[in-house]
């Protein structure tokens, strides 16, 4: 399995040949548009309006946390949802990761170049120069009218600008980067509206570094017939960002050119149900935000996207309501790097209050509130909702009533409930119509929730770059709770540190089946990833009463094989007991409740407790254990967990 031929297998004649295209075009395009930066329009910044502020709509919490965030900020301290806070100074190299303190040359560096494979991780400067901190000390003058939250935002903005000079140095190697940057800089402009008569100077300064991001983003979009993501999005959303703030000869023109260019994209990266195609939680709640600011920016402008948008959107959002729990919680899928376009006060209250190891990056109750407040629904909080002026229904006192058994039949999740029992089931196709990019070996594995809270849980990313072997060992399908077959991967991985987010397209799924959709759900999959030995994984979802989970794992195939189950707890729950008993295997866990696990199956099996590790933000991980079966039977076979507790 080689990277490249990978993606290129699968794609028609006529299709490579249009980006064969593209790419020789694109390089005579880039060459015309960054001359574009040599001789700059007369630009002005519009007053857009984005942020509504009436300082009586908010709780005072949400005040102390702004205004918390910006305290930090202004002594040089910089939270990050991983890393925790971290001591940069005022202002901070941007061109350092503060981890392994590797630094960047000032040069015009390639991508390729920035990812170094020694320990550093290009992520940390990335995500310190996305300049996301800019709209935080924006309200919090936006709250206090003191000085020196405006006067620390103009600060370290004017000290990017200078230390960054535009194509030069690592915050100029990607797109994405260069787009979310300039959301972040045209929305801290916005809070601080009207600009006074002796920051004018300062205002040419930005104004002009924001044409320099347009040109640069336009130069350098990440568009390809073969492979369209979050990085292609965020290009355009930024895009449309420039051209709705930016007011000048041709603006006009590109807010209509990318606004049509994001409802396009909603189409082709979403699919009906409502679930990005990256198959990533963590990737869908960064999603959800770019098309959720582009239509909060089409309505500052006075415009509505399409029908189809809307709906679209508004499927984005149930997908995030049914998955979550009750507390704004999202389950671990795939990647997740902590991705944002505007840190929302779930991010801002973890950084500030929660040591690294109870932070949660897809904790979204302000998300899902702000969908709910653009969708006449009633569910999450609303606190970050008011700075959109959007109109906040009244919540009621039972809750979301959510359904008992959910499919989101192209995304390939279900979820079903039953009184304190609730199962996330995943038969996720791999990510971009099987491109993998972001998807993890995790067909037909299960979050089990009891009461909210996770009892088995998915390990989560921590890393891309830093470190290739951590990067895998959270990917691979020993990192899940699924079937292994004969020490084989679901979808082949290369280990290389060339291939991070390539992944083979081996492990079809079967739609996912709803056995019955009454008080006791049954949902079932298959995957087809161990076809090359002839064995096909079906794995069925029995939930028969309010505190029973039965799991049955039917192993089709002929031969004997090597079989290896894991189950990775939730940190908050402890393994106080492991009988193994032949044929069957006993555990007893205890945490919000006291829960047995019995496992059996046609054969003896050993059980034993693995240490192992949970990651829930990018760049850090926490100790947790998983139970891991192993057995050698004759196909076919099944294999049976029921759960249980009182």
């Amino acid at each position: 399995m080689k990277p490249l031929s990978h993606v290129l297998k699968q794609e028609s004649p006529i299709l490579l040949a249009r980006e064969v295209v593209r790419r020789v075009r694109k390089k005579w395009d880039r060459k015309r548009i960054l001359k574009m930066m040599e001789q700059p329009p007369r630009l002005a910044v519009r007053h857009v309006g984005y942020h509504k502020f009436q300082a009586g709509d908010f709780a005072e919490p949400t005040r102390t946390c702004i205004t918390g965030f910006a305290d930090e900020i202004c002594r040089g301290r910089f939270p990050f949802l991983g890393y925790g806070t971290v001591d940069l100074g005022f202002p901070p190299a941007w061109n350092r990761d503060f981890v392994s303190g590797t630094d960047w040359p000032q040069i015009s560096i390639a991508l390729k170049a920035c990812i170094r494979h020694d320990g550093s991780d290009v992520k940390a400067p990335y995500e310190l120069s996305r300049l996301q901190f800019l709209p935080v000390l924006g309200k919090a003058y936006r709250f206090t009218a003191e000085e020196r939250y405006r006067e620390a935002a103009r600060n370290l903005l004017s000290d990017w600008i200078v230390q960054n000079p535009v194509s030069v140095g690592v915050n100029w190697t990607v797109a994405m980067e260069a787009a979310l940057r300039a959301i972040s800089i045209c929305f801290l402009l916005d809070l601080l509206c009207p600009i006074r008569p002796d920051e004018q100077q300062w205002l040419q300064q930005v104004t002009n570094s924001l044409w320099q991001h347009l040109v640069f983003i336009e130069a350098h979009n990440e568009f390809s017939h073969l492979v369209r993501s979050n990085h292609y999005l965020s290009n355009i959303v930024g895009l449309y960002c420039l051209s709705v703030f930016l007011e000048g000869k041709g603006m006009q023109a590109r807010g209509r050119l990318y606004a049509r260019r994001i409802e396009r994209e909603i189409l082709h990266q979403v699919y009906e149900d409502g679930g990005d195609h990256e198959s990533s939680t963590g990737y869908h709640v960064l999603v959800t935000q770019m098309f959720t600011s582009a239509l909060l920016l089409m309505r500052a402008r006075g415009t509505n996207p399409s029908p189809k948008y809307s709906k679209k959107l508004r499927a984005m959002y149930r997908f995030l309501l049914e998955s979550s729990n009750r507390d704004g919680e999202l389950p671990m899928v795939g990647d997740c790097d902590d991705g944002r376009v505007e840190l929302l006060l779930d991010d801002l209250g973890q950084m500030l209050t929660l040591p690294v190891e109870q932070r949660n990056s897809l904790r979204v109750s302000n998300l899902v509130g702000i969908g709910s407040a653009l969708f006449d629904r009633t569910e999450g909080t609303f606190e970050d909702a008011k700075w959109y002026g959007l109109n906040i229904i009244s919540q009621t006192d039972t809750g979301p009533l959510r359904s008992n058994v959910v499919v989101f039949p192209q995304s390939g999740l279900a979820v079903a409930r039953n009184g304190e029992a609730e199962v996330l089931f995943y038969a996720m196709p791999n990510g971009i119509h099987g491109k993998g990019s972001h998807t993890h070996n995790d067909k037909l594995s299960i979050v089990l929730r009891i009461a909210g809270q996770e009892l088995l849980c998915d390990s989560g990313t921590c890393c891309y770059t830093r470190d290739a072997c951590t990067r895998n060992r959270f990917r691979i399908t020993a990192a899940h709770n699924t079937v292994i077959v004969d020490n084989l991967e679901q979808n082949r991985i290369l280990f290389d540190t060339n291939a991070l987010f390539i992944i083979s397209d081996d492990a079809a799924v079967s739609p996912i089946e709803l056995l019955s959709t009454e008080q006791a759900p049954v949902i079932r999959a298959s995957h087809f990833g161990y076809r090359n030995l002839g064995v096909t994984h079906t794995r069925t979802v029995r939930l028969p009463e309010s505190k029973v989970a039965i799991l049955e794992d039917l192993l089709l195939g002929g031969g004997k094989h090597t079989l290896e189950v894991n189950f990775h707890l939730d940190p908050a729950w402890e393994i106080v007991s492991l009988e193994n008993r032949g044929r069957s295997v006993h555990c007893q866990a205890s945490g919000k409740r006291v829960v047995q696990l019995e496992f059996t199956a046609p054969t003896d099996l050993s059980a034993e407790k693995v240490p192992t590790q949970i990651s829930r933000t990018f760049g850090s991980w926490i100790p947790a254990s998983k139970i891991r079966l192993l057995g050698e039977a004759a196909l076919p076979c099944t294999l049976t967990t029921r759960i249980s507790w009182q």
